[in-house]
């Protein structure tokens, strides 16, 4: 298991967080792709993310649009921002 510094983590947050907002517009489909580790406790009825998963943000064709590594754990809600 390998952790990311929090540095690195900041700047994959904010790496992802510039990757929504350039390319999510309103009235087109995303497909977002969390990819867990195996180990992950999402997978587990706790249903928590504990990995440092990859992001990938796809379009309806399923084209990679960006994919961003070692922003930490996940959290669903985060896309909820990206929406407004």
């Amino acid at each position: 298991m390998t952790r990311a510094t929090p540095q690195g983590m900041r700047s994959a947050r904010r790496a992802w967080a510039a990757a929504l907002r350039k390319h999510i517009k309103r009235g087109h489909v995303y497909i977002p792709e969390i990819q867990h580790d195996d180990w992950c406790t999402i997978y587990t009825n706790e249903r928590v993310c504990t990995c440092n998963p990859d992001r990938v943000l796809k379009d309806i064709e399923g084209r990679t649009l960006a994919r961003v590594e070692g922003a930490g754990p996940y959290n669903p809600l985060e896309l909820v921002g990206a929406m407004k």
